[in-house]
Formats: C-alpha cells, structure tokens, sequence
C-alpha cells in the first residue's frame, strides 16, 4: 500500500507540472500580414510612417489544453528577421518602431540569435481571439536620392516563448511605392525664382564689339525617376525690345549645348538624381551688336519630366 500511494502521489505532481507549461502559449493571432506604403510626398527632409499592430494570445487552455479558456497570461518576444536579403541597393531604407523599442534591429536571417534591440517584449498575451495588439510603427525617408519603383519585402515574424523555443511564425510584407516625382531650381547669378515668381538673369549692357556672356548660373534638378528637359522661348531666342522696336537673338546653352530656342528641344537623362540632384550648367551668350538704345528681354520657360 505505500507503493501504491508513493505511485498515486507522483502522478498527481506529473499532471500538475504539464497543467503549468501548457499555461503560456504565445501565438500571432492574424497570420501572415501585408503592410502597403504609398501616397509618398518626395521632398527634403520628408518622411513618410504608418501605424500597424500584430495581435498575439495566449492560446493555452485549462489543464494543457489548447483552447481560449485559461485566464493565465504569459510573457513571450516577437522577433523580425529578413526572408530573403534584398539584392536591390536602391531599396528605400526603413525604421521599425514598438513600445520600448525606437529602432528595432531586422535580424538578417532567421536563424540569427536575437539581440536586445532586435526582441519587442509582450509582456502580457492574454487568452482569446483578440489576444493583445502590439503596436508598430514603419517610417520611410521620403528625401530626394530615392529611385522611382514598387520595393516589397518579406520578414519573418518570430514569436519566442519563455523558454527561448520560436512558438509561432508569420510573415509580414512590406511594400514601399515610390512615386515618379520632379523638382527644379536655378541657382547662381540669378535673382528671384521663388515662391513660383519667375528667376531673372540680368546680362548688363550689351557690346557692340565683343560677345556678351552671362555670369554662372544654373539648374539644379532633382528626380526619382529618368527625366527630360525641356526649354520654351517665348520670342523664340530674341531678345525684344521693350516697346517691340527691335530684337536681338541670343544662345541659350544648357550643359555644354546649345540650346534650339526657335522649335523642338530636349535633353533626356536615364538616371535618377542622387539626394544632392544633378547641377546642369546654363549660359547666355549674346553676339556683338548694334541695336536701339533700351531694354530688351525674353522669357524661358525650363519644364523637366520624369520619364
């Protein structure tokens, strides 16, 4: 009898014991998640973030078993590590933020040990199926320097019980949409040209004798995208007098060409601008010249496109 009674003691404390480790069972409750950034501004110093969350319970049950019943909560991390590493270098960067974690590390595999600022800790998942919501913030630099496209990336969500063991898994995918945008400012000897008005370039007085060149300016062109520039004359590369008694044609140059200001014009570039833009160089060059005496003047408009 006092084996039986030793035998009928140690499997109450068997039942116990698996009663308790089945008491924390962390799991993701929506399954895989798909996170879409778009509608981007393009600008300097723009960022551009989204709010998310990913749910996670305790889906433990009374006695060991798996079920929504037990009140127990228990602690568990989520861990983000890349699926496949992006091969592409123009991928926009990104940040991952969560309570008690400004800068969550993606872990480059997921077989990589985690780290301090890779774990995000739930401290309490609580059973049922609307579990806990974690929150998450994703924020995209949206600076001059990206290139135009469609990027989607696919982490692995790793959800690490008390024990160290991955509990559950799901995978979140994450597109960035960067818009085709464009932006354009003359620099230099030049005076105006912001808030829209119209930049001037004053060539002083003409020369009867020699050619007459404008001091440097130029246009400096940002771009997430190929692009095309374009250039409109409204008196067709002449210089008009102020009360239309004359004209006086000119040359227009725009990076070492000379522009043709009397029809059709266009300098196409197969690349995106790097965050500081592209410089174009501009110059005027009026011939010598015998003219009535006054103030002559044109009106250029540069239009540049993304292709």
């Amino acid at each position: 009898m006092r084996y039986s009674t030793l035998i009928a003691s140690i499997s109450l404390l068997a039942i116990s014991g698996t009663a308790n480790a089945a008491a924390c069972q962390p799991e993701f409750v929506n399954g895989d998640l798909s996170l879409v950034i778009d509608g981007i501004e393009i600008e300097t110093g723009g960022r551009s973030t989204r709010d998310f969350q990913i749910r996670v319970q305790n889906a433990a049950g009374p006695a060991g078993m798996v079920g929504a019943m037990n009140t127990q909560p228990c602690e568990a991390r989520i861990r983000i590590a890349r699926l496949i590493a992006s091969p592409d270098p123009d991928f926009p960067p990104y940040l991952l933020r969560a309570p008690g974690n400004g800068r969550i590390e993606v872990l480059p595999d997921p077989a990589s040990g985690g780290t301090a600022d890779s774990d995000v800790v739930v401290a309490n998942a609580p059973p049922g199926p609307q579990g806990r919501a974690v929150p998450f913030q994703i924020g995209v630099p949206t600076e001059w320097g990206l290139r135009a496209g469609t990027y989607v990336e696919q982490l692995q969500l790793m959800l690490i019980d008390g024990a160290g063991n991955v509990a559950d898994r799901s995978t979140l995918t994450i597109t960035i949409i960067i818009p085709p945008a464009v932006s354009l400012r003359l620099v230099g000897a030049v005076v105006g040209g912001e808030g829209g008005g119209p930049a001037q370039v004053d060539l002083g007085s003409l020369s009867s004798t020699t050619e007459t060149r404008s001091q440097r300016f130029g246009a400096r062109i940002f771009s997430t995208a190929p692009y095309a520039v374009r250039f409109s004359s409204v008196n067709l590369g002449n210089l008009l007098h102020e009360h239309g008694r004359g004209q006086i044609p000119y040359h227009l140059y725009f990076d070492g060409a000379l522009v043709n200001l009397e029809g059709a014009n266009g300098f196409p570039y197969f690349q995106h601008t790097p965050k500081a833009g592209d410089l174009r160089p501009l110059s005027i060059a009026v011939p010598p010249v015998v003219a009535q005496a006054g103030r002559y003047s044109d009106r250029v408009t540069v239009t540049v496109t993304a292709m």
